[in-house]
């Protein structure tokens, strides 16, 4: 769950095993100001995407010159519909197009957006825990997950509607 957080946030693999380490070190050291009336996963949560939006925001400072970089989100595939996709080379190029145009498309998100999207389209949080997660409001996450999906939408629609052909 971190790790994955870490990858979709920083774009990036090393990235993300850095942003991981720093988590759970910096879990190890605070976990005695651990209020227990919050979940841990909250407070875990919080803490990874402290670490990657904090990573991201060095990076971007530090960086001199541009580096393209192609990200490669990594998505859970239930073993079912793999093995349909073994089956179907047609199934597959569709999936792997469709997965890079919505791994294209959310990584061109503003950051707070994209965390948004993440922790709730992805990690499957609710609104009120990505509200503690980042400490705002829950309205300010239904704004940025609303503008995000609008975002989304019109970024997709020029897949979607050759998809539809």
């Amino acid at each position: 769950m971190v790790y994955r957080l870490a990858v979709q946030i920083t774009k990036n693999h090393a990235d993300a095993d850095d942003v991981m380490q720093e988590t759970f070190i910096k879990v190890y050291r605070s976990i005695h100001t651990f209020r227990r009336d919050a979940a841990f996963e909250t407070w875990l949560y919080r803490i990874a995407v402290n670490e990657a939006l904090n990573f991201v925001g060095r990076r971007e400072r530090q960086r001199e010159t541009t580096i393209e970089r192609t990200p490669e989100a990594e998505y859970e595939v239930s073993t079912r519909y793999r093995a349909q996709l073994a089956n179907d080379p047609h199934a597959q190029a569709e999936k792997a197009e469709l997965r890079q145009y919505v791994t294209e498309a959310v990584n061109s998100l503003p950051l707070k957006h994209r965390t948004v999207v993440i922790l709730h389209e992805f990690e499957g949080l609710t609104h009120a825990e990505i509200a503690s997660i980042l400490n705002c409001s829950e309205g300010t996450v239904r704004s940025r997950l609303h503008y995000a999906r609008k975002k989304l939408r019109t970024l997709l629609k020029p897949y979607m509607e050759a998809s539809a052909i």
